[in-house]
């Protein structure tokens, strides 16, 4: 094994480098914000707004099959605060959903109140939140490296990462739980130099906040304990014993929502998280992890294809690359951390799938600590790279070159993500934007449709539109309704079913699409248009 030396002190900061950040920084923050509700709302979207409204989705579900058919304005009242729920329906609705701790979702609540005659939606809250992963990032890297280069540069990854960005426009909790992982590190490292009561205190919030934002933390808070235990070399030292006594009281804060958990008296839990199960190929899984490592740097909304085997490799190695250098020039107390981040999600994700079988790894925003663990090893390979002095010139130009292709992939991405109509990430409802232009065209549209889709296929729809759910097969019969344009969604048994009993009425046009989103997710859906004879 190669020694480990440190590097050499870094020249005086470069203007150059200070001005590509900041102007980074201004189009990661800029592009957040444009275009913010222009991609459809995907399922667990519209699920977190059902949540903050304060309504089960039992409650949802029997308050729709009760309508003749309920319009988009009609729908929205379920998507937003009302008068007829209050917080404690609320806690209620995210009880029944054990399986999301409540702190986004409270956020959000409070969020949707402040604005409620704004039309603004939990996707703001969202983007605001992103922001404080800059500082956050920052920060860390200055605790870790006592580097305000290796903080500036992975300010800039960070900025303008197509992964980051794309959650930073979901209304889902994971750009909170990317801060709150960032704060909490940083406060342990802070904690362990400083070791004194306000430090630790700080560390049991940023903790509790971190476990209170998923249930996936608790990998993190894991990596911890390793990382502690190992720096103090498994004595029960000073830092040992406080490290312990302030997990201790961040899971005793936790407490609350664990019996929640247990106590599930629907268990609904197990319910939601059963497709983490499904049995997947290995090459899928392959195809996945390295797909999702690229999208960390650049995300063109392709699939994986064995055409950009060569790219994906390229940015692999990189990675790799970067692991490497800084387990090479940095001391234990350094690249133990960002080892922790990086193989959390390795032992608890990707180990369990190839061992037992199932996709958990297969989902991106599950890989967040790994990512920012890739994330810091790659400011601080670049910053050694780019700005040592002991660097070749020739090598340095090299560096210099392969930093603006980084920095450009994510810009180009980011660009390409605010002007597209979808993003790979709305899975199911990946076509909902083609669909609803095809609906909002016709006169006096009803859209017949499972419940969970119309709720999310509201939001890009006309209000007049009329929607009805058809999860029960029932007859329907519009012979008395001005309906002139029916249109059936994915629903092929309903169609046959509904031409059966409703003979006036037949398909005038059929409309399909189908595009693999994923390596383990391919999205096929039909719309079919009717219309009545005159």
């Amino acid at each position: 094994m190669l020694k480990k030396t440190q590097t050499k002190k870094p020249k005086l900061y470069q203007d150059w480098l200070r001005l590509l950040i900041i102007v980074l920084l201004i189009i990661g923050t800029f592009f957040r914000f444009v275009n913010l509700e222009q991609k459809p709302y995907w399922g667990d979207e519209s699920l977190t707004s059902q949540r903050i409204a304060g309504y089960t989705s039992k409650e949802f579900v029997e308050i729709i099959r009760h309508t003749n058919g309920i319009s988009v304005d009609e729908m929205q009242k379920y998507q937003r605060p009302n008068s007829d729920k209050d917080l404690f329906d609320v806690m209620k609705t995210l009880a029944d959903h054990a399986e999301h701790p409540p702190l986004y979702y409270l956020m959000a609540r409070f969020w949707m109140q402040l604005f409620r005659d704004h039309g603004i939606t939990p996707r703001g809250l969202s983007t605001f939140v992103s922001l404080l992963a800059f500082p956050s990032i920052y920060w860390l890297c200055l605790e870790l490296f006592e580097s305000s280069t290796v903080g500036w540069i992975a300010l800039g990854i960070l900025a303008i990462s197509p992964f980051h960005f794309i959650y930073a426009q979901e209304a889902r909790q994971y750009s909170l739980w990317t801060v709150t992982i960032l704060l909490s590190t940083w406060a342990l490292l802070r904690a362990i130099r400083l070791n004194n009561k306000l430090n630790w205190g700080i560390y049991i919030i940023t903790l509790s906040l971190m476990l209170y934002t998923s249930l996936i933390s608790v990998m993190v808070s894991i990596g911890h304990g390793v990382y502690v235990l190992t720096i103090q070399s498994f004595r029960f030292s000073k830092i040992t014993i406080a490290y312990l006594v302030t997990s201790i009281i961040s899971f005793l804060l936790f407490l609350p929502w664990i019996i929640v958990i247990i106590y599930d008296s629907k268990g609904e839990v197990d319910k939601y998280v059963a497709w983490t199960q499904k049995s997947v190929p290995l090459a899928s899984l392959l195809q996945s992890w390295f797909i999702n490592i690229n999208r960390i740097f650049w995300d063109f909304n392709n699939s994986f294809s064995y055409n950009k085997l060569l790219i994906y490799l390229s940015i692999i190695t990189l990675v790799l690359y970067s692991i490497y250098f800084l387990y090479i020039y940095t001391p234990k107390k350094i690249w133990l951390l960002i080892f922790t981040l990086i193989a959390m999600p390795i032992l608890f994700l990707i180990f369990p799938d190839l061992v037992s079988g199932g996709m958990r790894s297969t989902s991106i925003r599950y890989l967040t600590p790994m990512f920012l663990g890739i994330q810091i090893s790659m400011a601080y390979l670049l910053t050694n790279k780019i700005t040592y002095e002991f660097i070749k010139t020739w090598e340095q130009k090299l560096w210099k070159i392969v930093t603006v292709v980084l920095f450009s992939s994510g810009i180009i991405s980011c660009l390409m993500f605010t002007q597209a109509d979808t993003w790979w990430n709305k899975y199911l409802e990946y076509y909902h934007t083609e669909v609803a232009n095809i609906v909002n065209q016709t006169k006096n549209p009803i859209i017949l449709a499972p419940w969970y889709e119309i709720r999310s296929l509201s939001y890009s729809l006309k209000p007049n539109v009329v929607l009805y759910d058809i999860s029960l097969q029932k007859e329907i019969n519009f012979e008395d309704q001005k309906f002139t344009n029916v249109f059936i969604y994915k629903r092929k048994d309903f169609l046959k079913y509904f031409l059966a009993n409703n003979l006036r009425y037949y398909t005038k046009n059929t409309y399909s699409w189908k595009k693999q989103t994923t390596p383990v997710n391919t999205t096929a859906t039909t719309l079919w248009h009717l219309t009545a004879e005159k």
